[in-house]
């Protein structure tokens, strides 16, 4: 199956080249010109392979790559541009820090004789998983959890554990959640993904207990799991045997626009917060959430979205809105959490603000089972003598 690429550049000579360029290579090769058209016409960035101007009209490749961002999407891009070095760089550090893939910088000049290095860099990474693939990683037990724990920031204990999912790949090595979950997204596979780290998740939780240590657990469940046929049948049979508490699990809902079914979605959530469980509503303040289903649905808990957390000792209005919603799950009687802190200026924001609970990189970033017990085991000992 031919590779996929897309040439963004106003400049219709560029498009031309290098669509030229990517199709003696074997690409399929789609071009757009301005941020419009790739908002008008979103199925033009299906593609391994993005070539990005940086300068489009009244845009500019940042623009771009927030919305590549927005969309997550798991495109490598490579910025082709008349910008300066420096310019550049910046934005290609602006990339990465958001997760992109970003390959580097070519000169439009250089366009002609530069871009074989690049292509022949992408093309000798390990080819991205296929369907197969994961649904044999999810039989084989070839996926593990880290741990990033959640501390209650007016007393510094930690209360909550959110596991998150990784693929130890035999080829591949260790693979993150963004070059998988949107494999499982479009083929079919969230649901077996989603009882797997269920199950790996409890199993842990166990062996916390054993150790004397009372930690909640938190999963995120994306909409297509509640809607799974028969989906609270299978988890009354997956928990019937767990020895923690159900009022130890919290289920933090991604992907909420997906629930398009609001009554359905609320009978299932209503079920699992009868059990015990406890209800997230996660990535609070993005396009992913709303108001609406924070008032129909029964969460108990609103994630502020790190995209607003990480800024706000630098950018009122990020501070603005992260107050705002503290404020607001306050009123709601509504635990908060803030994602992504980043630095001690962020906590003591979040502290003075009476936000409860935080969650971020300053506190500690995702750690492997082992690791996390030796971080649990300090952290428990610093408070004991403090």
């Amino acid at each position: 199956m031919p590779l996929s690429a897309l040439v963004i550049d106003d400049d219709s000579d560029v498009q031309l080249l290098g669509k030229m360029l990517l199709c003696k290579r074997g690409y399929e090769v789609v071009t757009a010109g301005s941020l419009g058209e790739l908002a008008r016409r979103p199925a033009l960035l299906d593609a391994e392979l993005i070539l990005l101007d940086f300068g489009l009209g009244e845009f500019t490749g940042l623009d771009i790559l927030d919305y590549l961002y927005d969309l997550r999407l798991n495109a490598a891009i490579l910025l082709l541009s008349s910008c300066s070095e420096e310019t550049a760089s910046h934005a290609i550090a602006a990339g990465r820090a958001r997760g992109l893939k970003m390959l580097g910088f070519l000169p439009k000049s250089k366009l002609l004789t530069g871009l074989s290095p690049f292509l022949e860099q992408l093309q000798a990474l390990p080819k991205p998983p296929t369907r197969d693939e994961l649904a044999n990683a999810i039989q084989a037990g070839h996926l593990y959890l880290v741990f990033q724990p959640k501390k209650n920031l007016q007393t510094g204990h930690i209360i909550v554990v959110e596991a998150l999912v990784r693929w130890e790949d035999p080829q591949r090595g260790m693979l993150y959640p963004d070059t998988f979950i949107p494999l499982a997204e479009k083929s079919g596979l969230m649901g077996p993904l989603t009882w797997c780290i269920l199950k790996l998740a409890f199993a842990q939780q166990e062996r916390w207990q054993a150790r004397g240590w009372d930690l909640q657990i938190a999963v995120n469940v994306p909409a297509v799991f509640l809607q799974s046929e028969h989906m609270l049948e299978k988890f009354d049979e997956l928990t019937k045997h767990r020895t923690a508490s159900l009022h130890y699990l919290t289920l933090e809902l991604t992907e909420s626009v997906g629930v398009e079914c609001l009554g359905y979605a609320r009978h299932i959530l209503e079920a699992l917060r009868q059990r015990g469980c406890k209800l997230a509503l996660d990535d609070f303040g993005t396009g992913y959430s709303s108001l609406i289903q924070l008032y129909r649905l029964p969460f108990n808990e609103l994630k502020v979205d790190r995209s607003f957390v990480s800024l706000i000792d630098h950018d009122s209005r990020a501070l603005a809105i992260t107050l705002s919603v503290v404020d607001l799950g306050k009123q709601l009687g509504m635990t908060v959490v803030a994602e992504g802190i980043e630095n001690e200026a962020q906590q003591a924001l979040l502290i003075d603000a009476g936000c409860p609970v935080g969650q971020g990189y300053f506190i500690s970033r995702p750690l492997t089972a082992q690791a996390f017990n030796d971080w649990m085991a300090k952290t428990l000992t610093k408070l004991t003598h403090d």
